[in-house]
């Protein structure tokens, strides 16, 4: 007689299969741009799904960003659009290799201000690609006493991560300034003891200069010589020790 009754069931179809997550190849290590190290730009990362013919895949630091001096991992995270979620990672070397451009002062050459030589100032400049403050050391200090003759100053620059370069210059201290000398007075006159005259001694004279304490002074005709009837002129010499 065409009597009917239904019943009714849900079929549920899940996605619960996280997609299939590729990383790109391991990079070559990429050199330094700058302190802040260098833009690099990888691979995309691949990413099927059984439920989602287009998987959102994002980045924990994006390709084409500056990454820093050191390693990197870049974590790489598929979602699809039902939430499940696969992730891989791969890293990103960034290395300084590059030496310091360092640049020294010219040879200096200076007059000596004492015995012990002159203080010498001077200025060296360094620049690195991966250091903005480069540790310098010198062989010799800026603004030292350097004796008289030529000292070789080596200047070293060294950036923070061991990469280091060097130069070097002469710093010539030289003594071309003559002693004061000052002579005795005159002696007074002497009265003749013989045809050859008679024995005069004289005062020393005293000499100064700025790179010699102590300066040889030599004499013509030396104190309690004997000098002949008449006038007779004594040269006093003073030398230093350059």
């Amino acid at each position: 007689s065409g009597n009917v009754s239904t019943c009714t069931f849900d079929v549920a179809v899940v996605d619960t299969t996280v997609p299939t997550l590729t990383c790109p190849p391991a990079l070559l290590p990429v050199e330094a741009t700058s302190s802040a190290g260098a833009a690099v730009i990888y691979n995309a990362a691949v990413a099927t799904d059984i439920g989602d013919d287009s998987v959102a895949i994002t980045y924990s630091a994006a390709s084409a960003s500056t990454f820093a001096i050191g390693t990197t991992t870049v974590t790489a995270t598929a979602t699809d659009d039902n939430g499940n979620v696969s992730t891989c990672s791969f890293d990103v070397v960034v290395t300084d290799t590059t030496v310091p451009t360092i640049t020294c002062s010219d040879d200096i050459s200076t007059e000596a201000t004492s015995s012990a030589g002159a203080s010498v100032s001077y200025d060296t400049t360094a620049t690195d690609v991966g250091d903005a403050s480069l540790d310098m050391t010198y062989s010799a200090a800026s603004a030292s006493t350097y004796a008289i003759g030529t000292t070789t100053v080596t200047a070293t620059a060294t950036d923070d991560n061991g990469n280091n370069s060097t130069c070097s210059f002469d710093v010539t201290v030289v003594d071309t300034t003559v002693p004061t000398i000052t002579c005795a007075t005159a002696p007074g006159t002497a009265e003749a003891t013989s045809p050859s005259g008679a024995a005069v001694s004289y005062d020393v004279a005293t000499a100064t200069d700025i790179a010699d304490d102590s300066v040889d002074i030599t004499y013509s005709a030396a104190s309690a010589s004997t000098f002949a009837i008449g006038t007779t002129t004594v040269t006093a010499t003073a030398t230093d020790d350059n």
